[in-house]
């Protein structure tokens, strides 16, 4: 069977879900393709799609480019209607609501490696598939069959690797691009109010181990063979949490990474996984960068709206472990959180980073994501009211809470974009409440990306630099152009707002 992949773009991002799922299909006798629709027009899209004839179109999507592709996915079936539409992904999984919109035929709640190949089979052996576990259908009569989450994937180990000449051959920007994504675990077993990891918990137990792990054998001859066959220039362990590992895992990955490997490592760290032991072992690794979530400065806040319980003290305490080891510190915070003046929490957070020190202070708008308890508490006390139209996947627009003063949502807005800045030239910080207060939102956005781009470019080689730069170029003038911008078709109706189930 031919299976067709339809994305806007990649956003310049390894798209892991997509390439598995195609190396999965490809592994059991079937055709997949990856289809980029954001360069093309209406009558382009039709075109390609007309003549690979899928029997399946598929979207992996998250929230806040859901619209797009709903309306995407309507476009082309009311011009190919001889393929049955399939969704997966963070929003389908947290908004099943959305198999009520048109031409959605099913959902894939979760994990799909195991449950959308039986489907593909059912589907190329004729038989009735309205049972398969994960997902949702849609029948033509327009009742809905919802079937229960089956169990989870068991050996990761057994899951092939990414199909990345997939997403490659669709996007040069990414083959280009020296820094490339892998993984070596899934799951994570904290409660964070932001994350959807703790609804996903809940939406499976009883179906497997939470927590999964590769074998170290199994990454590595992953990395090698990417190297083998695409540039490669630093590995990115995108791990929700890389040092949470099986005793042994570390100290082995440690001693073979460097020998067979050697590349520079960047990767995500929790402060509480962070000792003199760990901090060790990824100097050892070559782990030149990793990411650390702070979130917010204000450890009340912090603690009981975000259910993060480390102290600023141990967060001190792991960043400076970390620079011991020559390992340079990226932080994530978030800002405009859905509480009574969130800009003051907001300066709490941005003076922690500035006494850390990190090389890189990064802040995203917090967004109350579907399935997650933020979202539900957001819209319990008034902040949020449920459209999720407004919630935009980049992170880097607009605040989605609904505030009442408007100065207050142009302040988080411009506190967003001149964070990172502030963080690295603390001069700056005296000037700060005045700063976010003018309406210069389209100049902080450049000046966003441009900062961004800048220490971006400082990870990479000489080679990586070169060979990226003009597609990072490329990107944020499209990007920056289009932020704000929902594309609609032709042919698509203004549809009722679907609310999250958190949001009832």
């Amino acid at each position: 069977m031919r299976i067709q992949f339809l994305l806007k773009n990649t956003g310049m991002y390894e798209r892991l879900g997509i390439m598995t799922m195609s190396s999965v299909l490809k592994q059991n006798g079937h055709e997949t393709q990856l289809l980029l629709t954001e360069e093309l027009d209406e009558e382009g899209i039709v075109e390609k799609v007309k003549n690979y004839k899928p029997h399946i179109l598929a979207y992996s999507i998250m929230t806040g480019e859901h619209i797009y592709h709903i309306d995407l996915n309507e476009m082309v079936r009311s011009h190919y209607n001889d393929a049955l539409s399939v969704f997966g992904g963070p929003h389908p999984t947290y908004s099943p609501e959305m198999i009520n919109m048109n031409y959605v035929d099913a959902i894939c709640r979760g994990e799909g490696e195991i449950y959308f190949l039986q489907l593909v089979k059912k589907l190329e052996q004729g038989k009735d598939f309205y049972d398969t576990q994960n997902f949702w259908f849609k029948k033509k009569d327009g009742s809905i069959v919802k079937n229960d989450m089956g169990s989870l994937v068991k050996n990761l180990d057994n899951v092939p690797f990414p199909d990345r000449k997939l997403m490659y051959d669709a996007d040069s920007a990414l083959r280009a691009r020296g820094s490339k994504l892998f993984m070596s675990n899934r799951g994570c077993p904290f409660k964070c109010t932001y994350c959807f990891n703790h609804a996903y918990n809940k939406m499976t137990k009883g179906k497997g181990e939470m927590m999964r792990y590769r074998s170290v054998d199994s990454i590595i001859r992953e990395i090698k063979e990417v190297k083998n066959n695409f540039f490669l220039d630093r590995v990115n362990i995108d791990d929700d949490i890389f040092l949470l590992k099986p005793k042994g895992w570390l100290e082995e990955f440690a001693d073979k990474y460097p020998k067979e490997i050697g590349l520079p490592l960047y990767c995500n760290v929790r402060p509480e996984t962070v000792n003199e032991k760990t901090g060790y072992l990824l100097n050892k690794m070559n782990c030149t960068h990793v990411a650390m979530g702070i979130e917010c400065g204000n450890n009340e806040v912090a603690k009981k709206v975000l259910k993060r319980n480390t102290s600023n003290e141990r967060i001190i305490e792991a960043v400076k472990i970390l620079k011991k080891n020559k390992i340079k510190v990226m932080t994530q915070n978030l800002i405009g959180l859905p509480i009574p003046n969130p800009t003051k929490v907001d300066f709490d957070t941005l003076d922690f980073n500035i006494k850390l020190k990190p090389h890189f202070g990064w802040a995203s708008i917090l967004y109350p994501y579907p399935g997650t308890e933020i979202g539900t508490l957001a819209t319990k006390v008034g902040y949020f009211d449920g459209n999720f139209e407004k919630t935009k996947i980049s992170n880097k627009s607009a605040t989605s809470l609904t505030l009442k003063d408007e100065m207050e949502k142009r302040k988080i807005n411009n506190f967003h974009k001149l964070f990172s800045l502030i963080v690295q030239f603390p001069f700056l910080r005296p000037f700060t409440n005045f700063l976010i207060s003018l309406p210069l939102s389209f100049l902080y956005t450049w000046i966003y990306f441009a900062f961004y781009g800048f220490k971006y470019l400082q990870h990479s080689s000489f080679k990586g630099i070169l060979l990226t730069f003009v597609h990072y170029i490329k990107f944020y003038f499209k990007y920056v152009s289009r932020l704000e911008k929902r594309i609609k078709f032709s042919n698509t109706k203004e549809k009722v707002n679907l609310k999250s189930v958190t949001a009832k």
